[in-house]
């Protein structure tokens, strides 16, 4: 057999490599599509699914919810959470960190630092990879902490293929990688943002009372330092009254 006949049949292998891979992604695809469409309680309004068809993400804005799709074993799991539960969000490109959004909230502070005390160091560990490329890169991952001890990090692959940086495959799974961090970040913020509300409303009364009670005597002491106006004195005493 010639060199060049060699050449020709490692080409067809490859291809044929190829297709069969497209074509299990693919089958891996449509089984975790099906799996979320009978999931309860749960209508997704946006999703994805990762490159490789083994995870995926599902939101149902409606009903505040994030479903997570996991295809690596024998059969499609999902799990769904409130969008409370949801702890971080991060964009790893060949196992760096990117960008990363988290809780702040008091309790959702809590949740996480929960998490680590119980011992679960791959929410802060990075993603496997192998020695880095400046010129170029082959994994864009990103991954979501959720408020579960079992199984806290839910990790789904949008792009591996190596390929240069900025080329129109990087810059698409870059573009897909920002898009549901930015969604999963404002899940985030509305979750900080009710438990401050609820942690608000829950503070004793006494100490609302001495915080009014204070505010009122350092707007007093402006007042007769003459550094406010009697007019403004009382358009800022009914602003901490109200």
């Amino acid at each position: 057999m010639s060199f060049g006949t060699m050449v020709v049949l490692f080409l067809i292998a490859a291809v044929v490599i190829a297709i069969f891979q497209l074509q299990m992604t693919a089958k891996r695809k449509e089984k975790m599509e099906k799996r979320l469409k009978i999931q309860p309680n749960f209508k997704p309004t946006q999703k994805i699914m990762a490159e490789n068809g083994l995870a995926g993400i599902a939101i149902d804005e409606n009903s505040k919810k994030i479903c997570l799709i996991d295809n690596s074993g024998p059969h499609v799991t999902t799990r769904t959470f409130s969008y409370k539960d949801v702890l971080s969000c991060e964009i790893f490109s060949d196992g760096d960190s990117i960008t990363k959004t988290y809780r702040t909230s008091q309790a959702g502070g809590a949740l996480v630092g929960g998490l680590l005390l119980g011992g679960v160091g791959a929410i802060i560990g990075g993603l496997s990879g192998s020695k880095k490329n400046i010129e170029k890169v082959k994994t864009i991952d990103l991954r979501i902490v959720v408020n579960d001890t079992n199984k806290p990090t839910h990790d789904v692959n949008l792009m591996d293929i190596e390929t240069k940086k900025n080329s129109f495959i990087h810059k698409a799974a870059m573009e897909k990688a920002r898009h549901w961090h930015s969604l999963v970040a404002v899940l985030i913020k509305r979750a900080d943002e009710e438990d401050k509300v609820a942690e608000n409303s829950l503070a004793p009364q006494s100490e609302k009372q001495g915080s009014v009670a204070d505010e009122l005597s350092k707007l007093l002491e402006l007042k007769e330092k003459g550094i406010l106006t009697e007019e403004e004195f009382a358009a800022q005493k009914v602003k901490i009254l109200s």
